[in-house]
Parts: C-alpha cells; structure tokens; sequence
C-alpha cells in the first residue's frame, strides 16, 4: 500500500475534531516525542485530544511538555467517540488496531512511522523510511503544510530525532536529520534537557548494570559479532527497571569496534528481548522473521526463553550473514 502525501495526510488530521494519538507499546523517546507535538498543535486549534499508553510514561520522559495528559487507563476513555485515531512510531499493527476496536465505534486511522517493517496497516499511511525518526516525519509534515511547531512541539521532536539517533552518532544520521535538528533548535527547543535525559540522567543502580553487561561482553570466535546479556535477577537484585536499561545497545554499538551487536535481556515474563546493532548488515530482516521490527542497522524482537535456546545466536547469525548490506 502506498503512502500518503503529507498535504493529504494533513488535510485528514484537520478535518478530524476528536482524535485519540497512540504511540508504541513500547514508548520511547521517539514515540512519545511525535504524539507529544502533534497534540501540541492541534489542542492549540481547540480540538479534543487524547494520548493513550500503554501503561505509565517513563519518569524521564515527564519532562517533555504535555506528557502529564497521557492516559494508560482505557476505561477513562472507553465511551468516547474519536473520529480519528494516529498512531506513531509503532509498527506493531495488532496492538493499535486492537486499541481502536475497544471503541464503540472505531475511528478512522493515521499511521505515521519511519520503520523499514511496517505493514501498511492505517486507512491513511505516512511512512518515510529515509526519515531518521517518526519525529522527523512529523517535523516535515509540520514543514510542508507550512507550520511552524511552537516551543513545545519543537522539544518534543528534538527529543525524538535525538533519541532515534542517539544524539546524532548512529547511522540514521544524515543531512535531513540533522536539519530538522537545526530548524528545531531555533524554533526554541530545549536541547539541554533533551540531552540530559538520554545520557546524563542515569541512577549509580543503572550505571552499575550497565557495567554488568560490559563485564559479560562475549566475542564469538569466528563469527564477527559480540553479544551480552542480563537476566531478571540482575535487575531486581539492583532495583533497576526496564526504563533504565534502555540505550545500552546504542551505548554499545558507539562504543565497542564491533559490526554486530546483540544484547540479550530476559523480560518480566521471562521471555527474552533482543536488540542488534550493526554496521554491515540488514538485521531488520531477521527481526521480522521473529515478529519483530525497525531499521536495516537497528532493529529487535522479543522471543520465549526456550525458543532461544532452540534456535541459538549461532544459528542466528546465519540469517544476518545471508542479509550483509555491503
């Protein structure tokens, strides 16, 4: 299915009075950042607007502005009769539609994403993959229907590049990010805080699992990848949450000379999730096999422990070794 022009999909979200804007279970600083900034500009024209989570926004993310708002109870919202629905960042179709069908009447869908993996799913769909963030798409649709983002939204698709890019080190970073970066900055966007809460805002608990994962790094002889990995123990025995460990494959993949990376790290239903990170390879494909989803360089899934153990990480390599990019 293709994808919409940004002056169609504009013209849709206009026309729209109540509109519910959903970002990835999973919520990131991309996610959040895009739904953040589009509801910033359309509360402005006096629409009724909702952000639902899928459970409660990150404390990091609280500085961002307009994140008190978001809703993770669906029964505080259940009756309402949104006649459009936007969803950012999120490739995962089953979870939005199945979020839009609890309504009484479902609303018409926006999907906007940068995801190399998304299916399309939207009645309306706007997917740049060139984009280096859903941020970035948001900011161009902004630009070309000839908006400018207030204060906030500026923030909050700064915070999203930002993230997405790991403050412009990794390989989305490219000329059209780091021009939206710039745009953003002068419309107010407030980069210190932004930066903080990627790198800086870390607790000594954090720091020191993420000194465990460094300890546990594994070179795999003849095979050109490292992997590590954490458990649930390490986490409870540290008081550390899942929000926490978040960027320790970024972390990694700027830091150790390596063109693979897998980070291995057990959920709390004892599944475990995976993230990679390459420099040569399309690991977007492997994730897909596996039901996940992201980018050629950047992507991850989440699996049951013993399916793991019956397909092993040699074994995956073999499909990331057939999927070289160059």
């Amino acid at each position: 299915m293709p994808t919409f022009s940004r002056q169609r999909i504009f013209h849709r979200l206009n026309e729209a009075q109540n509109i519910i804007f959903i970002p990835d279970k999973r919520i990131d600083g991309d996610s959040i950042g895009a739904v953040l900034a589009l509801a910033d500009y359309f509360k402005r024209l006096k629409k009724n607007v909702c952000i639902f989570v899928s459970e409660s926004l990150p404390e990091k993310y609280q500085f961002l502005p307009g994140a008190s708002v978001c809703i993770s109870d669906f029964s505080l919202i259940e009756k309402e009769m949104f006649d459009l629905a936007v969803s950012c960042d999120c490739s995962d179709a089953v979870y939005v539609t199945d979020i839009i069908h609890r309504f009484p009447r479902p609303p018409f869908l926006i999907n906007i994403d940068h995801h190399k993996t998304n299916s399309y799913y939207g009645d309306m769909n706007l997917v740049e993959e060139e984009a280096s963030a859903a941020c970035e798409v948001v900011y161009r649709l902004f630009r070309t229907n000839q908006i400018i983002p207030s204060r906030e939204a500026a923030t909050c698709l700064l915070c999203g590049i930002a993230f997405d890019t790991t403050i412009f080190s990794n390989d989305g970073t490219n000329a059209r990010a780091l021009e939206a970066a710039s745009e953003l900055v002068l419309y107010g966007a407030r980069t210190q805080d932004v930066i903080r809460m990627i790198f800086r805002n870390r607790s000594i608990a954090a720091l020191r699992i993420w000194g465990l994962a460094l300890e546990r790094l594994r070179t795999h002889e003849g095979l050109s990848f490292v992997s590590t990995c954490l458990t649930r123990k390490d986490m409870e025995e540290n008081g550390v949450t899942d929000d926490e460990v978040d960027g320790l494959s970024d972390f990694l993949n700027v830091v150790v000379n390596v063109q693979t990376l897998f980070v291995l790290r057990e959920t709390k239903d004892g599944g475990i999730k995976v993230s990679m990170r390459t420099t040569d390879r399309n690991v977007a494909n492997l994730a897909r096999m596996f039901g996940g989803g992201g980018h050629i360089k950047a992507a991850g899934f989440t699996i049951p422990h013993m399916q793991l153990i019956s397909h092993s990480l040699t074994g995956i390599w073999c499909v990331v070794e057939r999927d070289r990019t160059c």
